[in-house]
């Protein structure tokens, strides 16, 4: 059984200290060395900010849209595969009833 662990990772170089289950340690680390390279593409494209804290912002708005429109595919992904299912019954129904009449 996986444990818990602290990990310590680095977000625009602070460190954080976090108490995480040992099977999401790597995505924790892959998840700050994404926020910082984010945070150094604002900080290369965008000249007026006042402080790191804008540039942390605009890349948190970039991820939460981003897995927003993670989720909204899955919706729609899974929408489609109950609509396919309804429709292969459907057919399934027909091809009895037609099977019957003949």
């Amino acid at each position: 059984m996986d444990g818990n662990l602290t990990l310590k990772i680095d977000i625009l170089e602070r460190p954080y200290n976090l108490k995480v289950r040992e099977q999401d340690r790597e995505i924790f680390c892959q998840a700050s060395v994404i926020i910082n390279n984010l945070v150094q593409r604002y900080e290369t494209k965008l000249t007026a900010f006042k402080d790191k804290q804008d540039l942390l912002a605009m890349a948190l708005l970039e991820s939460v849209v981003s897995a927003l429109k993670n989720k909204k595919k899955e919706e729609e992904s899974e929408q489609e595969k109950r609509l396919d299912e309804r429709l292969i019954r459907l057919d399934e129904l027909l091809s009895s009833v037609l099977d019957k009449t003949k």
